[in-house]
This record gives structure tokens, C-alpha cells and sequence, in this order.
């Protein structure tokens, strides 16, 4: 067995456990469950759940649960769990889950550095920024006028770096790199007239006005 996930204990080892629990008669059963889910039918749920909000790639998980009793349906495929993560998690957690797929993809074979689990700066910041909204919206978090000021002036550099900003100069680049490819390779006889071509683009047009106004 794999030493890099850590235990998680169930809260109620008698019956069904999961992150969300409700109380139906005399009974604590599954906010949602799907009968034909291999991680809802798992004994190891709710460890499932937690290593998945851990940061935990599906891999690291699924080698995880190798040597672990399996449930009635078997253990789950990255496929379930995945379906699981977007069917049968609360939103809230569904956004954090979210987070962490979306920086994994980003480090792509350098989460192995990681120990298979998304735990580095921008994924901590990322979360942060959720569950301070999160916070707002609840009104857990009071704003005075110099917070309102100082959001105001972050919202309009922001607006101005991917309007006209560092994006803009990136593409420019771009575009000037390409073109200078291109010329190599179209004919001196049709060179003049690629010129024109260029010249009469309404979109290279705009882009160039833009590029002089920031002057």
C-alpha cells in the first residue's frame, strides 16, 4: 500500500459515510448517492472524498485503493472519479475540486514532485481567493471605504493589462515574428503585393492604432 496519501478516519464506521451526511428518520445516510456509482458504493468513501480535496491526482488515488477492500460494483476508475467529483460533491466542493483539476493539468509530469498531489503556491492562492468570495457572499467578511477604493483601483489595472496592456505587446511580437517567417518563404515577385495585403486588414489596422495611442 501507498504511503503518500494519509488516513482518513469515517465518521461513522456502522453505516454510510460521506462528506455530507443528513439524518432521514433514525438513520444517517448520504446527501447523494448513486446506486450505480463505484465511489458512492465504496466502503472508503469518504477517504475517497478527502484525498480528492486534498489535491490527490486520480492516479495517486486509484493506487491507493489498490490493496484496499473493494465495494460491491469494485474499485472505482478515474472515469468514476471523476463523475463522482462533478455529480455527487457539494458545489463548494465541487469549485475547490475544480481548482486542483485545473492546476493539475497545469503541471502536467511535474506533479510526481509533488508525490502525485497538487500543493504548491498557485493552487494555495486560488483556493484562498474561493473561499474569501465564499466568505463575502455569506457576509462573513465587512468592507469599509478603503477596501472598496483599493478594489476599485486593482479591477482597473487589471482591465487595462488584458485590454491594451502586456497581452497586446505579446501579440504584436507574435505577429511580427510571423510575418517575418512569411516573407522568407512567398516569392520576391509577390512580396509587394502580400504588403498591400497586409496594409488594407482592417484588424491589423486597429491593432496598429491601438500600439500608437499607448506611445
Amino acid at each position: 500500500m501507498s504511503d503518500n496519501l494519509p488516513e482518513v478516519l469515517d465518521p461513522d464506521a456502522s453505516g454510510p459515510v460521506s462528506m455530507v451526511l443528513v439524518r432521514v428518520g433514525n438513520r444517517t445516510v448520504p446527501a447523494k448517492n448513486g446506486a450505480r456509482c463505484r465511489v458512492c458504493q465504496s466502503p472508503h468513501r469518504a477517504k475517497i472524498e478527502a484525498w480528492i480535496l486534498e489535491g490527490y491526482t486520480r492516479p495517486a488515488i486509484l493506487a491507493q485503493l489498490a490493496d484496499m477492500e473493494e465495494g460491491r460494483l469494485g474499485h472505482p476508475t478515474e472515469k468514476a472519479l471523476r463523475s463522482h467529483t462533478d455529480r455527487h460533491l457539494p458545489l463548494e466542493a465541487r469549485a475547490e475540486a475544480a481548482i486542483l483539476e485545473r492546476r493539475t493539468e497545469q503541471l502536467g509530469e511535474e506533479i510526481e514532485k509533488f508525490g502525485g498531489r497538487v500543493a504548491d503556491h498557485l493552487s494555495a492562492l486560488d483556493m484562498v481567493v474561493l473561499k474569501g468570495f465564499d466568505a463575502l457572499q455569506r457576509g462573513e467578511i465587512r468592507l469599509g471605504a478603503s477596501d472598496l477604493m483599493k478594489a476599485i483601483d486593482l479591477k482597473q489595472k487589471i482591465d487595462a493589462s488584458v485590454e491594451g496592456g502586456l497581452d497586446d505587446r505579446k501579440w504584436r511580437g507574435i505577429l511580427m515574428e510571423y510575418m517575418k517567417i512569411a516573407v522568407e518563404f512567398i516569392p520576391p515577385e509577390n512580396r509587394q503585393a502580400f504588403a498591400r495585403a497586409l496594409s488594407q486588414s482592417p484588424v491589423l489596422t486597429a491593432l496598429s492604432q491601438n500600439n500608437q495611442q499607448q506611445m
